[in-house]
């Protein structure tokens, strides 16, 4: 199954002075496993593309589906669509309200109807998820809890209402080093663990490119690229015109093929790296 969007058109106070097309016939299919990466330059439209796949924000024209139903027709449930589409928005730790971190997790499953005993394994299952140990932090106030912590728990809240599609707008915003690296494992693991389907926007080249299996780059409202990492970030040039970067690694492999090293410039993670540059110093292998 899938989320699809099809000739989706999105345009704020239409019909007045400040009318503004965000976005410009996207269409796009989200598959089940996926792990995509979504960048684009502050103003894009990546924000309004993503509250696109729950309903938060309904197209001026087009059609999008979840799973079939199509969440754009008249009287459709989109409460039960949202529990399906889980959406993370940047710093979500703003949105903790409750007093304790087992009550903000239990507030999505409570709204949901589900029963105490089901809360409780909700939350308990939602809490490992992102490695929050249970007993240590379920009477503390999310608002003690360190950058990172209280980034997990406001994931957990997510978590807790078990979506089959995670959104994470911009996740590590704002965070230390530590706790942007501690984010990033516990959605890697999601992902790959949980089977959880990821949509993540960063402004990070390397994170998605050390993570996305796919990428998409909007630009004016228009997607531009849908391909793997590897493929999109070879367009260096026309990524850097529209205000974009592409991995330290890849910066790395252009500058050294400059120098004469020849070597790939198509490589993402340091690993890649590492061996290219090694085979390179040691030379072609000789025949005994």
């Amino acid at each position: 199954m899938s989320i699809i969007l099809e000739d989706v058109m999105f345009t704020y106070q239409p019909n007045s002075p400040y009318e503004y097309k965000a976005l410009k016939r996207i269409n796009l299919e989200v598959n089940e496993g996926d792990f995509i990466g979504l960048i684009g330059h502050t103003g894009s439209g990546k924000s309004t593309l993503i509250q696109q796949f729950n309903g938060l924000l309904k197209p001026t024209s087009g059609k999008i589906s979840v799973d079939g139903i199509d969440i754009t027709a008249k009287g459709i449930k989109l409460k039960e669509i949202r529990q399906k589409v889980g959406m993370v928005f940047q710093y979500p730790e703003h949105q903790l309200f409750e007093e304790t971190v087992f009550e903000d997790i239990a507030f999505g499953p409570k709204n949901m109807g589900i029963v105490q005993e089901g809360i409780t394994k909700r939350v308990k299952k939602a809490m490992a998820m992102v490695s929050l140990e249970y007993e240590r932090y379920k009477e503390q106030s999310p608002f003690v809890l360190s950058g990172g912590e209280k980034r997990r728990v406001a994931i957990a809240g997510v978590l807790a209402m078990e979506p089959k599609y995670l959104i994470l707008d911009e996740p590590t915003a704002g965070l230390d080093p530590r706790g942007r690296d501690e984010i990033l494992a516990q959605i890697e693991r999601l992902h790959r663990n949980e089977g959880i389907t990821v949509v993540l926007v960063s402004h990070s080249m390397d994170d998605v490119a050390r993570l996305a299996g796919r990428l998409i780059v909007i630009n004016h409202g228009e997607i531009i690229y849908n391909d793997t990492p590897r493929k999109v970030f070879m367009e260096s040039q026309t990524l850097q015109n529209i205000g974009l970067d592409i991995p330290t690694v890849g910066k790395l492999m252009l500058s050294l093929k400059d120098k004469g090293w020849p070597v790939r410039t198509d490589l993402l993670t340091i690993e890649e790296a590492k061996e290219e540059i090694l085979k390179v110093v040691r030379g072609p292998v000789k025949n005994a």
